[in-house]
């Protein structure tokens, strides 16, 4: 298998460029010393070997001196090394197979000064890193970093409320059944996610839908502050007085422009809501597809309502698995009245918690398969939806033989509530507005058990968003906006926000990351200047 790392010099020089080119003041002191700052640390950097960049020897010393240097500052108990049964477990843990790669060593962090010494110390040495919060995300290198450093964060995973509780202070290393779990007693919960066995980090830097959204927005609308790492190990607050750009950027730029140690959320009241899921079959898919439409045009109404609908075949069965969460505990909201009407064959509904609600849902979610999202957006248009459900239905034969395949297409929606909330404590980064109307965000969600259909399962896809993608342009509804925790490794998710968003997140870089730290040492997931791979389809 070739190196990890081999293309890692064209990686320093593309992105490096880049980042030049985005005109900014950098906070970083032209006279910054890594070997200084890492001495405050404790650790001794005369004793590590001064690497050059982008050579496969140097990489692979600089991260052998890395982790040694860690073990012997932090312990062996917070280093994780290979032909060890921790580190087995761990690279056997992630949802996706595709992340089950291996590292040089895990480092788990306690505080967030151990934060600042692990990024301080991979820049010295340049060794490569990634940093996992819940490990969700479905592609090789995205929080798992092959041959380098991973950072898990299993150790920060705090749950604590303000005085007045209205903010919940939350470590990167919490899943959300842990952030639920700990703000239950008092009534209260956060804007996060709908499964609990998700990370905090990735979800939040980048979107978060939420059984409340419609009432409150997405998570990362809900953020009163972050707790960042920087690229020269500084500890900042960002939030939208201090270093509002910042804070701005943290909002929807992903991995790209820090570590956060901590997220300060908003609070909400968290009453007993009811939902479940309700199947049609396929003859009720028109009448499905027009109350979905007519549910987001009533939204704004009701914001208790938050929904999404699944298409599925299952022992050649064609089916519609509509989801129905209604954030109070009310058996018939006129809201739903419509789709309720529609004659189902399955219906769980039933009044839940949020714990429980979220651990339904994470259970339709198996760990260790093979993983890939793949997502697109349009304006919402009934004609679009049901031709889109068609189409896919038409060509889903071409998956037969796909060991294990289980291929399925969602709809969600963002609401002219979600969007007009994304204004929200100076906006976020995704590019987003209510102008044009409701947008219908369509993804495919595929798992399937061997690598020998990787080619196969990935083409189909291409050409399946290619086609829909033709057809949204022609009717004149197409939206070139990417939801990150949904892409597929093969798109430019930065670039879908907008030329203007996208400057200016460089030009966020360039101020708090002058040498592209969170670029090219950390390569993994989505860059400001590209995928995380080249789509060769």
């Amino acid at each position: 298998m070739p190196s990890p790392w081999k293309f890692l010099g064209a990686y320093l020089a593309v992105c490096s460029s880049s980042l030049v080119q985005a005109k900014s003041i950098s906070l970083e002191s032209k006279n910054f010393d890594i070997a200084t700052a890492l001495d405050s640390h404790g650790i001794d950097s005369s004793i590590i070997q001064s690497q050059g960049s982008g050579t496969i020897q140097s990489t692979e010393v600089g991260c052998q001196d890395a982790c040694t240097r860690l073990e012997s500052r932090f312990g062996p108990g917070k280093v994780l090394t290979p032909n060890t049964t921790a580190y087995s477990n761990f690279t056997q843990s992630f949802w996706s197979a595709h992340q089950e790669v291996q590292p040089s060593c895990i480092f788990t962090p306690a505080v967030n000064t151990d934060v600042s010494a692990v990024v301080l110390l991979s820049r010295l040495t340049r060794c490569p890193f990634a940093a996992r919060s819940g490990g969700h995300a479905a592609f090789k290198g995205a929080s798992n970093s092959p041959g380098g450093i991973t950072i898990w964060f299993k150790d920060m995973n705090e749950v604590t409320l303000s005085e007045d509780k209205s903010v919940a202070s939350i470590g990167p290393g919490n899943v959300w059944d842990s952030v639920y779990k700990a703000l239950q007693p008092h009534g209260l919960a956060v804007i996060g996610g709908r499964a609990s066995g998700i990370g905090v980090g990735g979800l939040i830097t980048g979107g978060g839908i939420s059984f409340y959204s419609n009432l409150y927005g997405w998570a990362l609308d809900n953020v009163q502050s972050f707790e960042v790492v920087t690229a020269n190990g500084d500890i900042v607050t960002a939030s939208e007085t201090q270093l509002p750009d910042l804070y701005w950027g943290l909002r929807g730029g992903g991995n790209n422009l820090g570590l956060v140690t901590k997220f300060n959320l908003y609070t909400i009241p968290s009453p007993m809501m009811r939902g479940g899921t309700r199947i049609f079959t396929q003859g009720q898919f028109g009448p499905v597809i027009k109350a979905f439409v007519d549910i987001v045009h009533e939204s704004p109404a009701d914001g208790n309502a938050q929904y999404y609908v699944a298409f599925i075949r299952r022992d050649g069965i064609n089916m519609a698995a509509a989801e129905l969460t209604y954030a109070k505990n009310e058996t018939d909201p006129p809201i739903y009245r419509q789709i309720r009407s529609i004659p189902s064959i399955a219906d769980t509904t039933t009044s839940k918690d949020l714990v429980k609600y979220c651990k339904d849902i994470d259970v339709q979610n198996p760990n260790g398969l093979r993983e890939i999202y793949w997502s697109i957006s349009a304006y919402l248009n009934e004609e679009f939806a049901k031709w889109t459900c068609d189409y896919y239905f038409s060509v889903l034969h071409q998956t037969d033989g796909v060991k294990g395949g289980y291929p399925v297409l969602v709809y969600q929606f963002l609401t002219e509530p979600i969007l007009k909330n994304m204004t929200n404590y100076g906006g976020n980064a995704l590019g987003l507005d209510a102008s044009k109307g409701p947008i219908h965000l369509l993804q495919i969600s595929f798992w399937w058990e061997d690598a020998a259909d990787d080619d196969k399962v990935y083409k189909f896809l291409n050409d399946f968003w290619n086609a829909v993608s033709a057809k949204a342009k022609s009717m004149g509804v197409y939206n070139k906006w990417i939801y990150m925790n949904y892409a597929s490794q093969f798109q430019d998710v930065i670039a879908s926000y907008g030329e203007t968003n996208k400057a200016r997140l460089k030009q966020i870089a360039v101020k708090y990351d002058p040498d592209g730290i969170f670029q090219t040492l950390q390569p993994g997931y989505f860059k400001l200047s590209r995928a995380p791979v080249v789509n060769p389809y």
